[in-house]
């Protein structure tokens, strides 16, 4: 790619997106406001509040928490560290907001590089100027979701898995090992900001093991080398939750909580949106428990609205089918204009900035459904269109809410789209696309990752 093209889509990609933070107003609700308080706190102390108080826990809960996994609020807490401001709203704010909209132009770059890496150079820059201007990205930007850190660490997961195979093709052992820890590292680091991103790990699996024969020492050493890079960047919090909750938890204790919400009468019933998630105390005939809340930690909590979960999901067996039916609906805009409204209210974003978003999702899709039977795609490693697939699939059986839990299945269908316009424009100018991918890999790269360094 050259240069200064780059340079210049990267640029504008962050104006668009510092812009949006300038123009709109915010006000932090529901997850947001949480990720601000342990930030503020984490800023001040190292850790999440180790109090025993009532109400120190998630739901209103006593003693120490492990509900929401600690990779964004570790981040929010390190840009109230650099900025000064370690108040859980006011000044911390904006400069969060900040921090999102840079993250976002680091997205936009990893889908350019991971398209350059896949497609090759023309394909990459179209990959690019899509995720700069792509209106779901930019509205992301501007508010504070776990979901755009995790969309950064996961492509930048595929980038890495990418470069192992183009590693091994260089028969550079040290340098493909170096490639696989550092997808092992990054893995970690986005299950550690989402637990559901652990599903990236076997995709990942399929682009390490190559070997032949499979159970062969030296075949076994790049999976082992993934999984127990992987295992050890999560150990510590693990480590942390059995000294301080006295439970073993690798990431969160959210699962209890976070099942009952949508399998239970209340959700299945709802008129609008079946199956729609919510929170455990808005779910009526929880009074008995509410009045509880403030005697228990948070794993007696999450075990018993756990335990009535699967007491639900055993009694009626089909929810589980309904549920993902309803939840994909959901991801792709399907279920009316009151579950995207529902949605965008839940992280704060304006109705008519939500509805553009939309209409823009929809016409991705278009391209990438076109993009999807080109000879670019077909080309491609199969175990890369795996990690949306499983993504998707983590969530639709549990709760789905727009853009926001759809934002890292997003960039795959940018690079979809990237290949049918490619492929489109090479046929118009009758220029062949196959193929331009092996010539564009040996060094472009590096030029884009050079960019990016010089701007940061």
């Amino acid at each position: 790619m050259k240069g200064g093209l780059v340079a210049a889509i990267l640029l504008s990609a962050l104006a668009l997106r510092i812009g949006e933070v300038q123009g709109t107003s915010y006000r932090p609700r529901n997850d947001a406001g949480s990720y601000l308080t342990l930030a503020s706190y984490i800023a001040r102390t190292g850790d999440y509040p180790l109090s025993h108080n009532p109400g120190s826990g998630a739901g209103g809960t006593r003693g120490p928490s492990a509900y929401f996994a600690p990779g964004f609020p570790y981040f929010l807490a390190l840009v109230d560290i650099i900025d000064g401001h370690e108040t859980r709203r006011d000044g911390a704010i904006h400069p969060a907001r900040i921090s999102q909209a840079v993250l976002g132009t680091i997205t936009v770059a990893l889908i350019g590089l991971v398209a350059l890496e896949l497609f090759g150079e023309e394909t990459g820059l179209i990959a690019l100027v899509l995720a700069a201007v792509y209106p779901v990205l930019i509205e992301l930007s501007v508010t504070l979701v776990a979901e755009n850190l995790l969309t950064l660490l996961v492509l930048a997961t595929v980038y890495v898995g990418l470069r192992v195979r183009r590693a091994r093709s260089a028969r550079s052992a040290r340098t493909t090992y170096a490639w696989v820890a550092g997808a092992g590292l990054l893995t970690g680091l986005a299950t550690l900001t989402h637990e559901n991103a652990v599903v990236i790990l076997f995709p990942l699996l399929v682009a390490v093991w190559t070997g032949r024969p499979r159970t062969a020492p030296r075949s076994l050493a790049a999976p082992a080398l993934l999984i127990a890079v992987t295992v050890l960047m999560v150990l510590p919090w693990t480590i942390r939750n059995a000294v301080v909750i006295h439970h073993l938890i690798p990431v969160s204790d959210e699962t209890g909580i976070t099942l009952v919400g949508t399998y239970n009468v209340a959700s299945a019933s709802d008129p609008q949106l079946p199956y729609k998630w919510r929170i455990f105390y808005g779910i009526p005939g929880e009074r008995s428990l509410i009045r509880e809340e403030s005697t228990l930690t948070e794993p007696e909590i999450g075990d018993r609205l756990e335990s009535q979960a699967l007491h639900y999901i055993s009694d009626h067996p089909f929810a589980p089918l309904a549920v993902a039916y309803h939840n994909t609906l959901r991801m792709f805009e399907l279920e009316g204009s009151f579950a995207w409204q529902a949605s965008a209210s839940a992280i704060s974003l304006p109705t008519n900035t939500a509805r553009v978003g939309i209409f823009s999702f929809w016409i991705l899709c278009l391209l990438a459904l076109a993009g999807a039977f080109t000879k670019l795609t077909r080309a491609a490693p199969k175990w890369i269109w795996w990690v949306p697939i499983l993504l998707a699939l983590s969530v639709v059986v549990v709760n789905v809410e727009t853009p926001r839990f759809r934002e890292p299945i997003d960039p795959f269908l940018i690079l979809l789209a990237a290949a049918g316009v490619a492929t489109a424009v090479g046929r118009l100018r009758g220029a062949p696309v196959v193929g331009e991918r092996r010539a564009a890999m040996p060094a472009r790269p590096a030029q884009l990752v050079e960019i990016l360094q010089r701007l940061a």
